[in-house]
């Protein structure tokens, strides 16, 4: 196995994709509500923002676009800075909710007003200032609207680092409810070797200087694997309790050993 075979184990994991909103694939079922986790990678909200001005209230009913103020936040601010598609808006963003400047993209740059008007409610969630909050903050919101039911389906789209993760934080916040949740990463990252460095595969519609760098990318998927197992050290029961049992395949632990003890060495 070479380290971009050990990353790709481990991103395909982490990534979780049940379910691809891309315009080239089968159109996807309707959702009660879709919850888009905003993040620095503006693959995810472009590839649902896209969707909606495509399908609108064919898609689903509800978006909650969530996110607060967290330790993430500045990357975000970055982010649009850096970006030609949404320069524009930095000067209008800084000191945001995560999920307000979102809103200011899809407005601004996707026809949100559009959206809306084909019966599409638009929610925003501001106070969450971490993976289990997104869960918890959407509930309360989706209660506060009249919009939890039982048997309705929801699409959570996250950052692939952690889409997996988040998947389980909701269906532990939700533990009860008898809502269906499905994971939507947009993209599952892919990574290649050349001369001893790694580097991302580009696809059609991302391209590596929209996506992490790349020591920041191999500490975020290392990090959740931490997260995930289900020990004292872990968020499952027998750590912190912030999600339900996860099985981490024995392939995926031994990418983890191998390319954590490569990171390691070059400390």
């Amino acid at each position: 196995m070479t380290l971009a075979d050990d990353v790709k184990v481990i991103s395909t994991f982490v990534s979780h994709e049940q379910v691809r909103l891309d315009s080239g694939t089968k159109a996807p079922q309707h959702y009660d509500t879709i919850v888009l986790c905003v993040s620095a990678i503006f693959h995810c909200a472009e590839t649902l923002f896209h969707a909606l001005q495509q399908r609108g209230s064919d898609l689903t009913a509800t978006v909650v676009l969530c996110g607060g103020i967290g330790h993430s936040t500045p990357h975000l601010y970055s982010a649009v800075a850096e970006n030609p598609r949404y320069a524009h808006l930095a000067d209008q963003i800084n000191g945001l909710p995560e999920a307000q400047v979102m809103e200011k993209i899809f407005d601004a740059c996707f026809s949100g007003h559009d959206v809306r008007n084909s019966g599409v409610k638009v929610l925003v969630e501001d106070q969450s200032t971490n993976c289990g909050a997104n869960a918890t903050e959407t509930r309360r919101l989706l209660q506060k609207f009249g919009l939890l039911a039982s048997g309705s389906k929801m699409l959570i789209i996250q950052d692939p680092t952690m889409s997996l993760r988040t998947k389980m934080s909701f269906e532990k916040a939700f533990e009860g409810d008898g809502v269906i949740f499905e994971a939507c990463p947009t993209f599952v990252p892919r990574v290649t070797e050349s001369d001893g460095k790694l580097r991302f595969e580009e696809g059609a519609d991302v391209t590596e200087d929209e996506l992490w760098d790349m020591d920041r990318f191999l500490g975020l998927i290392l990090g959740e694997i931490v997260r995930l197992k289900d020990d004292e050290t872990g968020y499952g029961p027998r750590g912190k309790g912030f999600i339900g049992h996860v099985d981490v395949p024995d392939a995926v632990l031994e990418a983890y050993a191998r390319l954590e003890k490569s990171a390691h060495a070059k400390r």
